[in-house]
């Protein structure tokens, strides 16, 4: 029995030296962190870091946390994010968020507001992002000229093992709300449900280090299914794109549109677009609507080609870039 009672007693003082180990070597790693982001130009503070967790956590917490890339223009900042983690997961952390960021850029902040903002993060020992999910009960984005509020979000990015550098990439929201007028679509304000699965591959692998050497950005998005409904609406996008170096997209995507005439009153009311192109598109699209035979659902192509966008023989302008800040 006493050599039982100091094999525990030596078992006990060997974790917690290998605990205290651990966090003086991570505090030490989130210093350094910091360090090296300001020799590079960027402005990265915090107030405090406090690591917590004995005997088999290490919870990292830092209050008041800036950063500011100089190369992209964007600074967040936030009363406070955590890092958790068990001792014996190295490549498993939970970020729990503030109820409260800011994200800003050269266009102007966003005010981020959320309810249980969660991210799980799992990564081989070198810093690969093998998995990540986010998951929100509420999460509310209001920016300089547009909003959004859901409910109910889950997200998730995983590697796909057997294609290099492609990831699967899912969203879900049980209910959003955007601010009248942002959302053209929507003349309540509200939908039912948002849905998004695809398979994207990046031009590198996601890295614990893309946070600072910059993001991959996609080089082919396959989109399996992207819908939206809300009542008697519903859109449903799918479809293969490949993306140049400057974020240009090329391909088509096949557009299925349920009662399209309303969301094209709706657009026209917000004010998204005027009267005159109002008309001229539903003129063109009951047209194209009516070969199909059936009058209130569009089922057509949505081309992209060098950075414009067309809907079937209909050109819509310049297309948005696919790049991430």
């Amino acid at each position: 029995m006493k050599r039982l009672a100091i094999v525990i007693i030596l078992a006990g003082l060997g974790w917690s030296g290998y605990w205290f180990w651990q966090s003086t070597t991570l505090r030490t790693e989130i210093e350094r962190w910091f360090e090296d982001r300001r020799s590079e130009g960027w402005q990265a503070e915090y107030g405090d870091l406090a690591i917590r967790g004995f005997p088999n956590r290490l919870d990292i917490t830092l209050t008041d946390p800036v950063l500011a890339d100089p190369d992209t223009n964007l600074v967040w900042s936030a009363p406070f994010l955590q890092i958790l983690s068990l001792v014996y997961k190295p490549g498993h952390h939970i970020l729990a968020f503030a109820d409260s960021q800011t994200v800003s850029g050269t266009d102007g902040a966003w005010q981020i507001t959320s309810d249980g903002l969660r991210a799980s993060v799992i990564s081989e020992p070198g810093g690969r992002i093998m998995r990540l999910g986010l998951e929100a009960a509420v999460l509310n984005l209001d920016g300089p000229d547009q909003a959004l509020a859901l409910a109910g979000l889950a997200g998730a990015l995983h590697e796909v093992e057997t294609r290099p550098r492609t990831y699967r990439v899912a969203l879900s929201a049980d209910a959003a709300a955007g601010r009248p007028g942002t959302l053209p679509q929507i003349t309540t304000g509200r939908f039912d449900a948002l849905a998004l699965d695809a398979q994207v591959r990046f031009d590198q692998d996601w890295q614990r280090a893309s946070v600072q050497d910059g993001r991959p950005q996609p080089e082919r998005i396959e989109l399996r299914l992207a819908e939206y409904r809300s009542g008697g609406l519903e859109l449903k996008l799918a479809g293969d794109l490949d993306v140049d170096a400057r974020g240009r997209a090329d391909g088509s995507l096949s557009l299925k549109a349920v009662n399209w005439r309303e969301m094209l009153a709706q657009a026209r009311d917000a004010g998204r677009i005027g009267d005159g192109l109002a008309q001229t598109l539903e003129q063109g699209l009951g047209l194209l609507a009516g070969l199909s035979g059936n009058a209130q659902t569009l089922d057509l192509p949505l081309g992209f080609d060098e950075g414009r966008v067309s809907l079937g023989p209909i050109p819509l302008g310049k297309a948005p870039l696919l790049r991430l800040p």
